[in-house]
């Protein structure tokens, strides 16, 4: 029997991530890779904040590596593609184990590669997260895995013999195909309840209406696993709300996680699968129906609001130099004390300084005398104010007020999503990544509050936030000035994250979150006011 040397993972999302993780931290004699999707960029995979060191390739670049053993985690909307690219890898010898959810990918995968190359599995317990390239992990769960007739096979004591050898967190059963049938209600019940009423762990625990939805809807499963000769009842029900009990608070389902950040739903293969499977057994599904309804009506609604919003700024910088753009430049040299209280503003020097036309700066000038930055004097002279640390006080106080409303509005709006803030965190996400330089960190700071301003929909709080919104950016730059470190990248993608997940999950903690939040930039601003000598 050949042991297990060589692993391929395909879909390194919140589990491939987590396994591929305990693999080669243990054993590091095991050779371990992970599949991109064709043409894939690779890029840096975080967990829990350390960056995971897999030597991660597209198909094409391991057409010399056959492995012994293939995870396949991949969502199962994409599990066709992965089966493409996985048939150049896969061996003789070559075992496949899918993660998926669902009852149906050992089929599909069986059907592509034979069914003595497949072993049945299902991971319980896991309690982990996805944003884009960070994966936070409180509990990778145990994979269970065995032969479909619960009988040991040379393929099962093959695994086992690699479990043990890695201490990778999975174990043989012999009844996989109740453990499988026992995911299924889950799914079926709890994470489709918890997408509905858009509940984390702890929320959904104490609401009384989504735990008995969610019992419904598990009953209905088990009836269907009866029905196929699987003994699953109520106390398969009480197991798993005891599992519930002992979740993270603030942990949330799956489907929740996708929902949220605007991902593809796997209505496929939980309500779909319920509904088909009812209708060819006669046995009805009314809860599961209305729940799985319910869930594409909301994706399709957050897809469409998506959709209507406004294209996102451009990080690059403008090569013409409008009458906006002449007053950011002079308004932070205000600020940094390149020009001091007195100092004058000649329209013909600036012209030939941005390469603007004089009326361009005319009303550059404009801008920053109602912004109070500017005196323009009887005789048209333009004279620099101070620009003080009570001055930033006053407008940061303004700010909070706006945006803490906006906050509260938006905490009163039940089941609500914000597409455009998963977009700009997602965005930020991925630049912590890139090199500084080629980063504008004060954009997507500027473009993260603009939309959570927008998030309460209310036109009056987005006007009171835009008719200052320049001096806003002024001052929210100074939160770029310092050196920006990978550390201090990722700390600013996990505050805005903060805010974000616990406005989603309706936790009224985000407005003290979000107060700390302007408080640190106002420090932030007043430090760097104080290096240039600016007046208190």
């Amino acid at each position: 029997m050949e042991p297990i040397q060589k692993v391929a993972v395909i879909g390194l999302g919140a589990l491939g991530t987590c396994y591929a993780d305990q693999i080669l931290r243990g054993d590091p004699t095991v050779e371990v890779r992970g599949v991109l999707r064709p043409n894939a960029v690779p890029a840096p995979i975080f967990l829990n904040g350390i960056p995971l060191k897999l030597d991660c390739r597209p198909p094409a670049e391991l057409t010399d590596f056959h492995p012994d053993l293939i995870l396949v985690a991949v969502k199962s909307y994409d599990l066709e593609e992965a089966i493409q690219a996985m048939a150049p890898l896969v061996g003789p010898h070559t075992l496949l184990l899918s993660l998926l959810n669902g009852m149906e990918s050992e089929d599909q995968l069986a059907q592509a590669f034979g069914p003595e190359c497949v072993l049945c599995a299902t991971v319980v317990g896991a309690d982990t997260n996805r944003n884009q390239r960070q994966v936070h992990c409180q509990s990778s769960g145990v994979i269970l895995f065995g032969e479909r007739d619960g009988m040991p096979s040379q393929a099962t004591e093959r695994l086992e013999e690699f479990v043990r050898r890695c201490g990778l967190t999975a174990r043989r059963v012999d009844d996989i195909t109740y453990q499988m049938w026992y995911k299924l209600m889950v799914n079926a019940g709890f994470n489709q309840a918890s997408t509905v009423y858009q509940l984390t762990y702890g929320q959904f625990r104490e609401n009384r209406e989504a735990m008995e939805v969610m019992r419904y809807a598990q009953q209905e499963v088990c009836a269907l696993a009866r029905q196929c000769g699987v003994v699953l009842g109520e106390q398969a029900i009480q197991d798993w709300e005891h599992t519930l009990a002992r979740l993270s608070p603030e942990g949330r389902s799956s489907m929740l996680q996708d929902y949220w950040m605007g991902r593809r739903l796997e209505t496929d293969i939980f309500g779909d699968y319920v509904t088909r499977l009812g209708q060819k057994l006669g046995v009805p599904t009314p809860v599961s129906d209305r729940l799985n309804a319910q869930i594409k009506q909301m994706e399709h609604n957050r897809d469409l609001a998506a959709a209507a919003e406004p294209p996102r700024l451009s990080t690059g910088k403008l090569s013409i130099a409008t009458p906006k753009k002449i007053a950011s430049q002079i308004r932070i040299d205000i600020v940094k004390q390149k020009y001091k209280a007195g100092d004058k503003l000649v329209e013909t020097q600036l012209a030939e300084q941005y390469g603007a036309s004089r009326s361009s700066v005319r009303t550059a000038l404009q801008i920053l005398s109602g912004e109070g930055l500017i005196i323009i004097h009887s005789n048209g002279r333009r004279e620099v104010v101070a620009f003080s640390e009570q001055q930033v006080k006053n407008l940061y106080d303004f700010r909070w007020l706006i945006e803490n409303r906006a906050v509260e509005m938006a905490l009163e709006k039940s089941g609500s999503v914000y597409p455009k803030l998963a977009e700009i965190l997602g965005i930020i996400e991925d630049c912590c990544t890139r090199p500084a330089e080629e980063v504008d960190w004060y954009d997507l700071d500027v473009r993260f509050h603009r939309a959570l301003v927008a998030s309460a929909e209310n036109i009056f709080l987005s006007n009171a936030w835009e008719s200052n919104a320049e001096i806003f950016y002024t001052l929210m730059n100074f939160n770029t000035l310092i050196d920006y470190s990978e550390r201090y990248a990722a700390e600013f993608f996990e505050k805005h994250r903060h805010i974000y997940e616990l406005l989603l999950s309706r936790d009224r903690r985000c407005l003290s979150q979000l107060e700390q939040h302007i408080l640190d930039a106002e420090n932030i601003a007043n430090s760097v006011l104080e290096c240039f000598g600016a007046p208190r």
